[in-house]
């Protein structure tokens, strides 16, 4: 009797199953589809240590990765990169302007100095009640 119920049981999440898996590759073989559509050449198809599926793919321009869910079919993630070929151009661009991304960066800077400066002004206020404490020390010693 348990056995035939365990049979029974096999069977029927087979034949569920393979619906399943189909629906998991048909969602990766529309990605990949769009990607090739949208000018992406070298595309990978791997897991992730989540087991989830990763698909990256690189143009000329852009590197992209996105993450799929493989039991629901969600993307979970989709991140797009710049190649770095295109960033060293940009440095060049921004250096040849005269203005470096540091020099715009002044008042992060601005904003560190002022908490250095508000932790002295405490430990300073420190300083002066350690004097009070002494002073009365002071007196004890001319006795």
């Amino acid at each position: 009797m348990h056995r035939r119920l365990f049979i029974t049981g096999l069977t029927a999440s087979l034949l569920i199953a393979p619906p399943a898996f189909a629906q998991r590759a048909s969602v990766v073989e529309q990605v990949i589809t769009q990607l090739k559509s949208q000018g992406y050449t070298r595309i990978t198809v791997g897991r992730t240590l989540l087991g989830r599926t990763r698909i990256v793919a690189r143009n000329d321009e852009m590197r992209r990765e996105i993450i799929i869910n493989p039991s629901t079919g969600e993307v979970l993630r989709d991140y797009w990169e710049v190649n770095a070929e295109d960033d060293r151009r940009d440095d060049k661009d921004r250096s040849s302007s005269g203005s470096s991304r540091r020099e715009s960066d002044d008042d992060r800077d601005d904003d560190d100095d002022d908490d250095d400066d508000d932790d002295d002004d405490r430990d300073d206020d420190r300083d002066d009640d350690d004097d009070d404490d002494d002073g009365g020390d002071d007196d004890d010693d001319d006795d």
